[in-house]
């Protein structure tokens, strides 16, 4: 794949039972996203056609390119589809939280989905089990 940028921003993801965590440090482009598409899509396909939640914990400068804006409301709305309930947000590292909460809100929103923001990652976890006991109700 002959991508016209590079890749910037980094995301790592990870399986906790039917809750995918997704931890990076940005700012991030869409080459970046896609690159992590790429390597999430087996992930997704183990979680697929069940409830399942994402826990999402952000680092730096919190900010995606318009591009990788569109790309991820486009990505989030698609997982919908196939199973995905909710997002537990964690942006306190980021440089600038409120910043950060206002941008990801409007992505969140925009793809028509359940979403909360945290301070402490067990509260977050414990909140996405709830949704997801809810979800399988």
């Amino acid at each position: 794949m002959d991508n016209k940028f590079e890749a910037h921003g980094s995301l790592q993801l990870k399986l906790d039972g039917q809750i995918l965590q997704v931890e990076g440090t940005g700012p991030w482009n869409l080459e970046s996203l896609q690159q992590t598409g790429e390597s999430a899509s087996g992930l997704i396909e183990r979680l697929a056609d069940k409830p399942w939640a994402v826990i999402v914990i952000l680092h730096g400068e919190c900010i995606y390119v318009p591009a990788a804006m569109q790309y991820l409301i486009d990505v989030v709305a698609q997982e919908k589809q196939i199973g995905r309930i909710a997002t537990a947000i964690l942006v306190d590292d980021c440089d600038l939280p409120m910043f950060a909460e206002s941008h990801l809100s409007e992505i969140y929103r925009s793809a028509g989905e359940t979403f909360r923001f945290f301070h402490d990652v067990t509260e977050a976890k414990q909140w996405l089990l709830e949704q997801l006991s809810d979800g399988q109700s």
